[in-house]
């Protein structure tokens, strides 16, 4: 399907520092067809939307988790519990992510407030609304300090 479009646009969650981007669960699939068969894939990202972070940053929470019950019905899922044993524990981890990564490579093209931006430019534009002392401060915060 995705060779029948002449683009692709989506919104973001959070744009990082590296041109990547954080977007709803699938996205990151969908930018990798796009990539396949030559199609850009553009993000519309507001400046609020601008993070001062680097996504190999450990302090950096990319993903919240999601309830299983939203992939699967309260009756499979029992069916997935081993009540043999007692103990009730599942046999089937399942794992519902909220948000993928994209990587800047993928992304052909951001439009923001400020206009359209390469994904290498974003680190500069980002340096434009936050600061270093920005950067110390919400770190002390996250620590406790």
């Amino acid at each position: 399907m995705i060779s029948r479009v002449n683009m692709v646009i989506v919104g973001a969650h959070a744009v990082m520092a590296n041109g990547g981007v954080i977007v709803p669960v699938g996205l990151n699939m969908v930018a990798l067809a796009a990539q396949k068969h030559a199609v850009p894939f553009v993000v519309l990202a507001g400046s609020h939307k601008l993070c001062p972070l680097y996504p190999h940053n450990p302090e950096v929470l990319l993903n919240e988790l999601r309830s299983p019950s939203e992939l699967l019905d309260f009756g499979e899922f029992s069916d997935c519990l081993d009540f043999g044993s007692g103990t009730g524990s599942p046999l089937l981890h399942v794992v519902n992510p909220a948000f993928d990564y994209v990587p800047p490579k993928l992304v052909s093209l951001f439009i923001t407030d400020t206009g359209g931006h390469n994904p290498s430019y974003m680190y500069r534009l980002i340096a434009d609304y936050y600061s270093a002392d920005d950067l110390v401060v919400r770190r002390r915060v996250a620590l406790g300090n």
